[in-house]
């Protein structure tokens, strides 16, 4: 399975992206909450997956649990504009989300891979 640091806050969340661009690492943020049906969903089936996870081994992958819903889990959702969990966000190695490439709600495996090649081939600097 793989492997996701857990993300306090906000500000926790942008310094670990920061560090993963200066040393132009690609971020993967997996805005989960306990609560979640799809997130778990998404834990197995998509992270559970082995080509997901082999292409999945080079990137910071972060996850801040919103289960709480409280003011901090609020002002980091608000601070991307999401609405909720299950939110996938790509940031790049310069530190900009890809934002084109983001997911909300379920999504297969295939799909998930195809997200990531998409990200990888894109240059948009958003957000």
């Amino acid at each position: 399975m793989a492997r996701f640091d857990k993300v306090e806050n906000l500000a926790s969340l942008n310094r670990r992206i920061e560090q993963a661009s200066q040393q132009g690492q690609w971020t993967l943020v997996d805005v989960y909450a306990e609560w979640c049906v799809s997130c778990k969903v998404i834990e197995n089936e998509v992270f559970g997956n082995p080509r997901v996870q082999a292409r999945l081994e080079t990137m910071q992958l972060l996850r801040p649990d919103v289960t709480a819903n409280d003011a901090t889990d609020r002002e980091l959702l608000d601070a991307y504009g999401i609405l909720g969990p299950p939110t996938l966000m790509l940031f790049g190695p310069e530190g900009k989300e890809r934002r084109a490439q983001r997911i909300v709600g379920e999504i297969t495996s295939e799909a998930f891979l195809e997200r990531l090649e998409q990200a990888g081939q894109s240059r948009e600097e958003t957000l």
